[in-house]
């Protein structure tokens, strides 16, 4: 086998490898999403005042419940707006789905590059 094919079929792997790394990465984020979304409902039904908010590296402090109908949310940039709990819902709503959109055109794609390396592993078995 010549080295121009090597190097092909090594590419297409490569590519192959990190749309399958980006699927994780896109699959990780929307279960934090969604588990997001059941706490935030949790938060919503809950008449509890006090609760454990993370600073984050799993530390966490006790804090009270004041207004559960203002949340703070940072929408990049250093921006952060007041939502009320239905507003941040219907957000990560949408972020869900622009991610499930992205995580499907993925997909298709690797789909493709499985098909690629399947017929160049054909193609090298007919030619020996």
């Amino acid at each position: 086998m010549d080295q121009e094919k090597i190097a092909y079929i090594t590419n297409v792997e490569n590519q192959a490898r990190q749309f399958e790394e980006n699927l994780q990465l896109i699959d990780n984020q929307i279960n934090e999403l969604g588990e997001f979304i059941k706490n935030l409902n949790f938060i919503i039904k809950s008449k509890e005042k006090d609760m454990l908010s993370s600073l984050g590296r799993r530390v966490y402090l006790k804090a009270k419940i004041e207004d559960k109908e203002k949340l703070f949310v940072d929408i990049g940039a250093g921006v952060v707006l007041k939502k009320t709990p239905e507003e941040t819902l219907t957000i990560v709503r949408e972020q869900i789905t622009r991610l499930q959109d992205v995580r499907v055109q993925i997909a298709s794609q690797l789909e493709s590059y499985y098909e690629e390396l399947e017929n160049f592993i054909r193609n090298v078995k007919n030619h020996q």
